[in-house]
């Protein structure tokens, strides 16, 4: 037998073999968290399953966003209008330092905004060298603003913002 046509069995054989549960590990890089906003909260959830393995019974590929009730904004948080999937610690822990947590707000079945904080003071060039995008020039279509704020004591944060939040009071609720 030649030696081609050997090489090329094993290596079927190898790749034929079943996976280990974690080949390796799967991080998220800073720009992917500027194309959050204004996802749907089945396309995040499907998104932590495909990517991380991390199923969310409630949120994961096999939800159908169309059929799901969101809530009511005149009700507000006594309806499912503010729920959606949280970032699992094990996925905001890949992320590279400074970048120290990642809180998701939710609104009627899509991201309305994501914080960003840092463990220590950033600077916007910091921002926007690791992130990808300028604070104060052209956003991508999802992005409504990004704003760099101090939000402790020798620490930023950062505000990804999808769309304005949309609550009873802008839809005249009982009138």
């Amino acid at each position: 037998m030649p030696i081609a046509v050997l090489m090329m069995a094993c290596a079927d054989l190898v790749f034929a073999a079943m996976p280990s549960k974690n080949p390796f590990v799967i991080k998220l890089v800073p720009p992917e968290l500027a194309t959050w906003p204004r996802m749907k909260a089945t396309d995040f959830g499907c998104m932590l399953e495909k990517r991380f393995g991390i199923r969310d019974q409630r949120y994961g590929c096999a939800a159908d966003f169309d059929r799901m009730d969101w809530g009511d904004a005149c009700l507000g948080a006594t309806t499912n209008y503010n729920v959606g999937p949280e970032l699992p610690l094990s996925v905001s822990k890949s992320l590279p330092s400074p970048i120290s947590a990642v809180d998701l707000e939710w609104e009627h079945g899509e991201l309305q905004y994501l914080s960003v904080k840092f463990d220590r003071k950033v600077s916007q060039r910091e921002i926007e060298a690791m992130f990808g995008l300028r604070i104060d020039g052209q956003k991508p279509e999802n992005l409504m603003s990004a704003d760099l704020q101090d939000c402790a004591l020798g620490k930023s944060c950062l505000m990804l913002q999808g769309f304005e939040h949309m609550g009873a009071a802008d839809l005249e609720c009982g009138t």
